[in-house]
Order: structure tokens, then C-alpha cells, then sequence
């Protein structure tokens, strides 16, 4: 149980970061570029809105396995 907390303490933060690396680097890219205020009203959001589902859901599938496989040990003991 130990570990799965710890892993959990630590992946949060470390997807967060990911995110925000992500988003810095496509703001800054599409700014070099000169894109208008549509973009980052419109696109911009979107693809904050995606990468931000594909960690969510990356983050629940870690979780999952770990408590499946927390459980799965546990019924041998």
C-alpha cells in the first residue's frame, strides 16, 4: 500500500508538470509563428483540453493496474 501511495505522491505532480511543459512549448512555438487571438481562444484550448484527458486517463490506467495488482497479492498472502 505503501508504494502505490508513493506513486501515486509522485506522478500526480510529474503529469501536471508534463502538461504544463507541453502547453509552454506549443504557446511559445505558435506565438514565434505570430498566430492570432483566434488560435489561442479556440485551438489552443482544445489542445490543452486533450493532452490533459490522455495524462488523466494515463494516470487512472497506472493507478488501476497497481490496486489490481495490490489486490492480486493480497488474496495470496
Amino acid at each position: 500500500m505503501k508504494h502505490l501511495v508513493l506513486k501515486s505522491a509522485l506522478l500526480i505532480p510529474a503529469f501536471i508538470f508534463a502538461t504544463f511543459l507541453i502547453m509552454t512549448i506549443i504557446g511559445c512555438t505558435s506565438c514565434l509563428f505570430g498566430l492570432d487571438h483566434n488560435y489561442y481562444s479556440c485551438a489552443y484550448c482544445n489542445i490543452f483540453k486533450a493532452i490533459t484527458l490522455i495524462s488523466i486517463i494515463a494516470y487512472l490506467t497506472i493507478l488501476y493496474s497497481d490496486i489490481k495488482w495490490l489486490y492480486k497479492t493480497s488474496l495470496k498472502k
